[in-house]
């Protein structure tokens, strides 16, 4: 019992794994870490080497700075620099944007630019810069050329460090924007003759600024994540996108159940409906749930049981139809076989006897209602096996049934009929109207006469059958369901029907269908 009732558990999960509530939550879990990953990659491209490249270049920058102060007071040991003086290297070439270490590979390689620059971003630079803020000398003279405020084309913060450094020691690295770009910077002070600082005085060289650009553009994630890695302190960033990982498998789940919840729940509606259907039951109606796909699919569900219900209905209906048509053609075989037969023997007797005793009113008798019953019958065969549309049209048909009542009554039937277009069901009516008629003038009005007419006029159809019968009172009250049988053929085929009859001079039938 245990193992039964594990193995439909497990079932029910691997069925609901690989249905499609089992896809979406996957397929939300997948996007949401292909989107995470993504933005990790993005954000390693372009921001982690900017991270590791500015710890180790400012602590190259701040290396180089130290190394020109050294270099810058063994050549100019009292703070005075010559005009036109160019600093940097001169055998570096220059690589605007780019910053090169120096052959020993712990200092920065800085460029010695005489001539216009050729680009507008940050390069790597040093600027000699006196008390009162104005450029002394440079790397680069057409970027910081001399006699130029420093403020000018310095990171906010190392201005800073000059305001303060003209009432104090000053020192400092950091990073920040030019109007050139982002730099890592670092500014020193010079000191005076015996290590003591310069006093602020016009034209003295009083403080040593060195720059390089810093990064910019993507590089491979994976290049940069192991440069991170190598990064001191970087462990808890690292650790972070790895539990960031981790948290979007559970919330991808969620979120997956959440929102695929209500369209499983909707499917589910869905193939219990089709079950139902496929089992018969054709009255199931679902909720039109939205105006989305599924929603469609629900309405058209339900326009389809529809018609499937009605279709199916009107096919039983057409079968009752075959299967009364096919008794009724039955019957009349039997009565044409038999009945019919013992009639035409007794009128054939009836005859002789007539013919051997002329006088003999009994014998008449018998021979005249021996013809009646005989035309009775054959309007009553004609009635159980009626002529049908069978996609002839109803003109056709409505010739069919003068040309039988010529033949088989030997009634003359005079027929005058316009071909018009009417929909089946009218069509239909129309034709059992006009063979109801006919038989009742016939078995009811003993007519020998019967004058058919169809025509259109007006915007509407109008069918006539008159006959010249005994005809009747239509005031009194009638047992027959003939006129009955009319009128609810009208009444079916949305037709109105006209009956005008006078005793001994005939009934006229007249029927009006509005057509577009």
């Amino acid at each position: 019992m245990a193992w039964g009732y594990r193995a439909v558990v497990f079932d029910r999960l691997v069925r609901r794994a690989w249905g499609i509530s089992g896809r979406l939550i996957a397929s939300y879990v997948f996007v949401t870490l292909a989107v995470v990953v993504l933005v990790e990659a993005l954000v390693l491209g372009y921001q982690a080497p900017r991270l590791v490249d500015d710890v180790q270049l400012q602590a190259q920058v701040a290396t180089t700075v130290k190394t020109y102060v050294v270099n810058f007071m063994r050549l100019y040991p009292s703070g005075r620099v010559p005009a036109g003086t160019l600093l940097g290297d001169r055998g570096q070439p220059p690589r605007p944007g780019e910053a090169q270490l120096s052959a020993d590979g712990t200092t920065l390689a800085v460029p010695a630019i005489s001539g216009p620059l050729p680009s507008h971003g940050a390069v790597t630079a040093v600027v000699v810069i006196a008390a009162n803020g104005l450029v002394i000398a440079s790397s680069a003279p057409a970027r910081y050329p001399p006699g130029q405020p420093a403020a000018n084309v310095l990171p906010a913060r190392a201005v800073a460090s000059l305001l303060r450094g003209r009432s104090q020691d000053v020192g400092g690295s950091g990073s920040g924007p030019t109007p050139y770009g982002l730099v890592s910077w670092a500014l020193a002070g010079l000191p005076g003759p015996g290590g003591q600082p310069l006093h602020p005085k016009s034209g003295a060289a009083t403080y040593l600024y060195v720059q390089a650009p810093q990064p910019s553009g993507f590089v491979n994630p994976l290049r940069a994540w192991d440069e991170l890695r190598q990064l001191s302190g970087a462990g808890p960033l690292l650790w972070a996108s790895y539990a960031l990982l981790i948290a979007i498998v559970p919330v991808g789940l969620l979120f997956g159940l959440l929102a695929s919840r209500r369209l499983v729940r909707r499917v589910r509606r869905l193939e219990q409906a089709a079950i139902a259907l496929a089992n018969g039951d054709y009255t199931v109606a679902l909720p039109v749930s939205g105006r989305d796909e599924v929603g469609r699919l629900e309405a058209n569900f339900n326009a389809m049981a529809h018609q499937l219900g009605s279709a199916l209905a009107a096919e039983r209906e057409r079968a009752t139809a075959d299967a009364r048509a096919g008794e009724r053609a039955r019957i009349a075989r039997e009565i044409h076989d038999a009945i019919s037969q013992h009639l035409f023997g007794l009128r054939m007797i009836a005859g002789g006897m007539r013919k051997a005793a002329p006088s003999n009113q009994p014998v008449q008798a018998i021979e005249r209602i021996t013809e009646a019953a005989l035309r009775d019958m054959q309007a009553l065969l004609l009635e159980l096996r009626p002529v049908n549309l069978d996609g002839t049209g109803l003109v056709p048909a409505l010739e069919e049934t003068c040309a039988a009542y010529r033949d088989r009554l030997g009634l003359t039937v005079d027929a005058d009929l316009e071909d018009v277009v009417v929909p089946p069901p009218i069509a239909y009516a129309l034709l059992r109207i006009a063979q109801e008629a006919c038989t009742n003038a016939v078995r009811h009005g003993q007519a020998r006469r019967i004058t058919l007419s169809m025509t259109r006029r007006d915007g509407r159809v109008e069918l006539a059958v008159a006959d010249d019968g005994t005809g009747f009172d239509p005031a009194a009250q009638r047992s027959g369901s003939g006129l009955a049988h009319i009128r609810d053929r009208a009444g079916e085929g949305g037709v109105t029907v006209d009956i005008a009859s006078t005793p001994g001079r005939g009934t006229a039938v007249t029927v009006r269908v509005p057509v577009p």
